[in-house]
């Protein structure tokens, strides 16, 4: 399970337009939060110039990433690969983890 702090208010659409405010559990009761979402907004929103999650909690207890779930998103258009590397764009960063898996 992921959670975070909101430190700015936002409408959440992907939550039936649930409204966050500073201060709130991102996700609220009863909605789940995907950890590409949950880091998008922890960046610097590229519109409003603006953070809205901070102090990101992973639950240990989950299953750890395993090799298929790379490259990750990590927001600002930035992906982690198995190796720990980050690379710019999914395209290359599909690249990237291909080429990895391929022993190139």
């Amino acid at each position: 399970m992921i959670s975070a702090k909101v430190v700015n208010p936002f409408k959440a659409l992907e939550h039936k337009g649930h409204i966050y405010k500073a201060g709130d559990t991102y996700p609220a009761e009863g909605f789940s939060a995907d950890e590409e979402r949950v880091y998008f907004l922890t960046g610097v929103h590229p519109k409003y110039k603006k953070i809205y999650l901070a102090e990101v909690v992973i639950d240990e207890q989950e299953p750890k990433a395993d090799e298929s779930e790379y490259p990750k998103h990590t927001g600002g258009g930035y992906y982690e690969l198995s190796n720990g590397e980050r690379v710019k764009g999914k395209d290359e960063a599909i690249e990237a983890e291909n080429a990895l898996k391929n022993g190139e």
